[in-house]
């Protein structure tokens, strides 16, 4: 394992300035800007999350398919990485050796094999292990397991691909009960890949409010990702599994909408939805919270924690729902991509054909104004 020298965090506050991040003293910065994740960084800037496909369990289909000609066409639209969530966890035999089966291999090697074929570097990672969250010290062997087997199946894969130790540590999952765990993932993975890069996330669903309290190895080729999902009453718009909190639809961004918005009384809205909702009718756009006030803040937060510690930090999910009229999608990928360009941080879109879709595979083309919005030089429009 390739180590690079530490140093205090004193010396890291005058390298960032004012700005001292919470963390427990074990997490210590690194000196250099010149490290393998730095450089690995640089291939992950544009991507897209393969979502809804690998992750579903085994007999089951979320409806979404993937060909080996939709690579080229990810490559064509300019997008240089694809995140590949993987469900590994649903294909492992029991204890103690947990062996994954042939099928879930052959599966990912399909998507990597054509995903690097056509210059397209790769994530793979582990997704919604949903009892490593319930009990991550009952399954952390289970969780060692797994990335002992797929590390050394892809041992002798190019550097262009990437393993995502686990998407989205929530519940009992926390950040802390976390660290110890990916240390002990990390030094496994490097016994077979001592250079590959390894991304980590946060808990609470890799919220970046999260990062004050990740403690990682000294190991200076590990990139932290999170996601960003704000506004979220905006962005997870009449999507059912999100709870009852986003059942109201016409949400538009950026706020404040032409005509108020009034929610259907039936809805029985919490109050602090209501609020929101109240706050988005009324608020100069400056202020309100459909706005790239929701997420400005934030990242720039992830770029200064990152740019303290010495570690990249890559923004491996964000989107809207397709509940959300075109417009304001493309209003919204746009500024999104705007504040992530002014923070210097990659990112993947969630997702290329699900239900937060950038291509529309009916059409054969992108969802309106999406390609412009992530990669040309569009104006805001107005929503309504």
């Amino acid at each position: 394992m390739a180590l690079n020298i530490c140093f205090k965090a004193g010396a890291a506050a005058g390298k960032a300035g004012s700005f001292i991040p919470p963390n427990p003293p074990e997490m210590e910065p690194l000196a250099s800007r010149h490290t393998p994740a730095y450089r690995a960084a640089r291939l992950f800037m544009h991507g897209v999350n393969l979502g809804n496909y690998l992750e579903a369990p085994p007999g089951q289909s979320w409806g979404i398919t993937c060909s080996a000609d939709e690579f080229a066409i990810m490559r064509s639209e300019a997008f240089d990485h694809v995140r590949v969530p993987v469900g590994w966890h649903h294909y492992a035999g029991p204890a103690p050796d947990f062996a994954l089966s042939p099928e879930i291999f052959s599966r990912v090697d399909f998507v990597v094999t054509n995903a690097l074929a056509n210059k397209l570097a790769v994530i793979i990672n582990i997704h919604h292990f949903d009892e490593l969250d319930r009990d991550p010290a009952g399954q952390s062997e289970k969780f060692l397991a797994l990335w002992r087997q797929i590390a050394a199946h892809y041992k002798k894969f190019p550097g262009q691909l990437a393993f995502e130790l686990d998407n989205e540590p929530h519940a009992a999952a926390t950040t802390a009960l976390m660290n110890p765990i990916y240390a002990r993932a990390i030094a496994e993975i490097r016994k077979t890949n001592p250079r590959r890069v390894i991304f980590v996330e946060p808990g609470n669903w890799g919220s970046i409010d999260e990062l004050k309290n990740l403690v990682l190895p000294p190991d200076d080729n590990v990139v932290v990702s999170v996601h960003c999902y704000e506004p979220f009453y905006f962005t997870h718009q009449g999507a059912t599994w999100a709870g009852p909190d986003t059942k109201v639809k016409g949400i538009q961004f950026p706020g404040p909408p032409a005509t108020p918005l009034l929610p259907d009384p039936s809805l029985e809205l919490k109050p602090w939805v209501r609020d929101w909702i109240q706050r988005y009718n009324t608020l100069p756009t400056g202020k309100n919270p459909s706005s790239p006030l929701a997420f400005e803040g934030k990242l720039k937060f992830a770029r200064e924690w990152s740019d303290y510690y010495g570690r990249p930090v890559h923004v491996g999910e964000f989107g809207c729902f397709t509940s959300a009229d075109p417009q304001s999608r493309a209003n919204f990928y746009a500024a999104f991509r705007r504040a992530l360009d002014e923070q210097k941080l990659g990112w993947a879109i969630w997702d290329w054909s699900a239900g937060f879709r950038y291509w529309d595979k009916k059409n054969g083309r992108p969802m309106p104004g999406m390609h412009e919005a992530l990669f040309g030089t569009i104006q805001q429009q107005p929503a309504n």
